[in-house]
């Protein structure tokens, strides 16, 4: 064939290359962008790390008080989850863990499923000592959630410890119920435990008829298990005719003593706070007869800004009243704005006080109130009006309410040079010492245990003790009708498949034309 015979392309045939032609060129340019696009996203996000929490009670959104630990954390943790994923709290408990990781490159964590990694869990099992359960569906269960190890040091996280039920909220009747989520403060609790170095020493003053760990009726007992757990241990130390204290309490606490402090006692006490010491005051009235006497304390808090009052509070707030007293087993809900507060306002329990006595914050000071009365009590000043039998009113010479129940005081120390030295020394001073009592500090219901594990966290200077709030959630249950579940497999097995289906007809249409 000549090329006069060859067949010449119609305009029309040349016109669809040169379509297609194009429309290849701008799939591979848009192929390119969307590749550069992923490849920059992918590239920021990797270089500027970011978790959003939109849980609506912030399950994950991290406390300041664990940032502040995981930013000061300067050694290897090993965190170890003996959990299947079908438990519930897995999934919660692993994106906590992996937003601990985000903060610090300390944590490392090993997820060990004790079912899929039987081989595995059995041999970390046996080296950290956790007991294994079967369950009735065949699977297998570790006594323990996690274990925390960093070098030699241990501690244990149950179940238990990453959740309760508020049974507070279940008085309140039906659909109130709520679930307090403790993981967070079951976490950052552990690894305080295993890095926190040697024991805190927080002595607590003997020789004045104060609360001790053996005492059968103000046994400190309670509080000292408590505090163990945060390796804080409570120790004795004579302070009855002391001129001078021992420099090895990260804190001492005077806790409710009945018999006055002599005045050389106490200037013993104001220097070792004014050498940088930490101090917890806790005094409740001293009643003789039909007096109160002074504790001997007076002079020392006074100089720090508190002046402590000479009178009995009464709370006639009736919601506020555990018993028909006004001066007994009372609710104490309005807490300060001082840093140490805070993880309780957000508990939003009250703590528990009993017989207690005001504090009056002098012109001039530093302190700072901590927790206040309501609106409606006031300060007793003359003891006769409490065993009178008449209804009790604010008279003449009473202190009106609100009234300050406790209060904290920061100073510095300032060596020769009238320079500053060291971290300073901190006071707190609380009009009652019954707060402490076992059936408060074990009832979940209330925040006493969490006012004491804040106020030594705020003494010993050691802010990751400060109690972290439970976050709660709504324990709803889910019903699903049979309408409803008709509903469920209309929209899975019909709707979604048909919907695919449109689009892929749209898809094939699109390229047909």
């Amino acid at each position: 064939m000549t090329d006069a015979a060859k067949p010449v392309p119609s305009p029309a045939a040349s016109k669809g290359r040169g379509k297609n032609s194009g429309s290849a060129v701008w799939a591979v340019v848009g192929t390119a962008l969307v590749t550069v696009l992923v490849v920059m996203v992918n590239y920021v996000s990797f270089r500027r790390y970011e978790r959003w929490d939109l849980t609506r009670e912030g399950l994950f959104t991290l406390s300041g008080r664990t940032e502040q630990l995981l930013k000061r954390l300067n050694r290897p943790v090993d965190i170890y989850l003996f959990m299947s994923g079908s438990e519930p709290n897995f999934q919660e408990l692993k994106e906590l863990i992996t937003r601990y990781r985000s903060k610090t490159d300390k944590i490392t964590a090993h997820f060990v499923d004790p079912d899929r990694e039987p081989s595995k869990f059995r041999l970390l099992a046996e080296r950290f000592g956790v007991r294994v359960a079967l369950q009735e569906n065949g699977e297998t269960e570790a006594e323990l959630a996690a274990v925390v190890v960093a070098g030699d040091k241990r501690w244990s996280i149950t179940r238990d410890d990453l959740v309760d039920l508020d049974l507070d909220s279940i008085e309140k009747g039906p659909g109130e119920a709520k679930i307090n989520v403790k993981t967070e403060q079951a976490l950052s609790g552990a690894i305080v435990q295993v890095t926190s170095g040697r024991a805190t020493n927080v002595c607590f003053s003997t020789g004045h008829g104060e609360w001790s760990i053996d005492s059968p009726e103000r046994s400190l007992a309670a509080a000292k298990a408590e505090l163990k757990r945060d390796n804080v241990e409570l120790v004795p130390v004579e302070t009855r005719g002391q001129k001078e204290l021992a420099k090895t309490c990260d804190a001492i606490y005077v806790l409710g003593p009945q018999k006055p402090f002599t005045a050389e006692e106490s200037a013993a006490l104001k220097a070792y706070v004014d050498g940088g010491g930490n101090l917890l005051l806790a005094l409740d009235p001293i009643i003789s007869g039909e007096q109160l006497i002074p504790t001997g304390l007076e002079s020392l808090t006074e100089a720090y800004g508190v002046r402590v009052d000479n009178d009995v509070v009464v709370e006639l707030d009736a919601q506020r009243l555990l018993s028909p007293s006004p001066v007994e087993h009372f609710l104490v809900a309005g807490f300060g704005d001082h840093a140490l507060m805070r993880p309780l306002s957000a508990l939003g329990a009250p703590v528990v006080m009993h017989l207690a006595r005001s504090l009056t914050l002098t012109d001039g000071g530093d302190a700072e109130a901590l927790l206040r009365s309501s609106d409606k009590a006031y300060g007793e000043t003359a003891l006769t009006q409490l065993t009178a039998g008449d209804d009790l009113v604010a008279g003449e010479g009473d202190l009106k309410g609100p009234l300050t129940i406790a209060a904290a005081v920061s100073t510095g120390v300032k060596g020769d040079d009238g320079k500053a030295k060291g971290k300073g020394s901190r006071m707190i001073v609380i009009g009652d010492s019954d707060w402490l009592s076992p059936a408060y500090l074990e009832q979940p219901q209330v925040a006493n245990v969490d006012l004491l594990s804040s106020l030594t966290g705020f003494l010993a200077q050691r802010d990751a003790l400060i109690s972290i709030a439970p976050r709660k959630l709504n324990a709803q249950s889910m019903m699903i009708t049979e309408d409803g579940l008709l509903g469920v497999l209309l929209r899975v097995l019909v709707l979604m498949p048909l919907a695919a289906i449109v689009l892929g007809l749209g898809v094939w249409w699109h390229r047909r034309s």
